[in-house]
């Protein structure tokens, strides 16, 4: 996840580059990898695609289709023998121009640190009203498949913790900012003690996590208190990092806002954040996924992405810079995260059985 939480861009309008690079590496040749791809830039208000590019070493043959949920999904099946798998996803799109936000009705005021900037994706909105209400808001036909329990998001043992941080709140704005901003200050982040299957109950117990999980438990308290919510996997622009995860929450007028918990912000600026996949949680959304066939085993995988603002257009030489200052995940040593080093030597011994194994996914 994307570590560096530095300041909006306030340009009204901009084109940004953009590349996401993943490398696997395998202790055993792999003969058939099979992953699904969610590394494609939406395409709505506030963000338009420009260009985009997909790599991969070794290639492979591929079909592309939309999931339930609307993603660009591109499906890979790689044939040739190989020990490395190298995905890159690079492109260019058109960020804003950022619109009016959500009035703040005081919650702020009172000592919250939660922010507000201008809506993502919609155009101009005005002030939410004071009195905008939740009801009805998990009837909608839309809000089905955020407002319940999910792989990684359930509700119901959140219930009375959401209660005791927004049960007082009389509008969509106050319950928002409430969770957002308690999400912010409670949750330290810290990398090494979660991983993608950490569940938002977990990380209400332990109040320690990275992006991927404050985004958890805020949907899971956004849901117990009858707010449909969706976890947003996507890139944060002008810095160097890997992904970033947040929240988009159902408003009764204006339909998903996003929501921040991590940087501790409500509707924040369209120039920082560039979307690429939405789902109930994060195992709906990886950006790679799959399984292979092998000998051997997964040994590590390293991640990288970076967004810039400018006329350089994206190069396979950006995602092989990244990859070589990238966090290395030891899958052989427990799957703890190093600094980037030489791929080790790797022996590969026929008389081993061949197995189906899932791709590692980024967290």
């Amino acid at each position: 996840m994307q570590t560096d939480l530095g300041g909006a861009l306030d340009s009204p309008a901009a084109a940004a580059a953009y590349v996401y690079a993943t490398r696997y590496r395998y202790t055993g040749e792999v003969l058939h990898n099979d992953n699904h791809l969610r590394v494609f830039p939406w395409e709505e208000a506030g963000q338009t695609p420009l260009e985009a590019h997909l790599w991969l070493q070794p290639e492979g043959r591929g079909v592309e289709y939309r999931d339930r949920f609307g993603n660009r999904v591109r499906r890979v099946r790689i044939i040739r023998p190989h020990t490395e798998l190298v995905v890159v996803a690079a492109g260019r799109v058109s960020l804003g121009p950022a619109s009016s936000g959500p009035e703040d009705t005081g919650a702020a005021a009172s000592g919250g640190a939660t922010s507000f900037g201008p809506v993502d994706g919609l155009g101009a909105v005005p002030a939410v009203p004071a009195d905008a209400s939740l009801q009805g808001l998990m009837e909608r036909p839309e809000a089905y498949e955020f407002s319940f329990p999910s792989p990684l998001i359930d509700p119901a043992p959140l219930g009375e913790l959401a209660r005791s941080i927004a049960g007082g709140g009389d509008s969509w704005l106050d319950t928002v900012q409430l969770v957002n901003d308690w999400v912010y200050r409670r949750v330290r982040y810290y990398r090494g003690d979660t991983n993608v299957s950490t569940t938002a109950a977990q990380v209400a117990d332990t109040l320690v996590g990275v992006c991927q999980d404050k985004a958890h438990l805020a949907a899971g308290l956004y849901r117990a208190l009858g707010l449909p919510s969706r976890y947003v996997s996507g890139l944060l622009t002008g810095q160097v990092g890997e992904t970033h995860a947040w929240v988009e929450a159902l408003h009764p007028i204006y339909g998903w806002l996003p929501t921040d918990p991590t940087k501790g912000v409500v509707a924040p600026q369209s120039q920082d954040y560039i979307k690429l996949a939405v789902g109930r949680d994060y195992s709906d959304v990886p950006p790679v996924s799959g399984t292979f066939l092998s000998k051997g085993t997964a040994a590590e995988f390293s991640v990288a992405a970076s967004v810039w603002f400018g006329d350089e257009p994206p190069a396979w030489g950006n995602a092989l810079a990244l990859l070589e200052d990238a966090f290395v995940v030891n899958l052989l040593d427990g799957g703890m995260p190093e600094t980037a080093r030489p791929a080790p030597a790797v022996r590969f011994d026929a008389g081993e059985p061949v197995a189906l194994a899932r791709q590692p996914s980024d967290q």
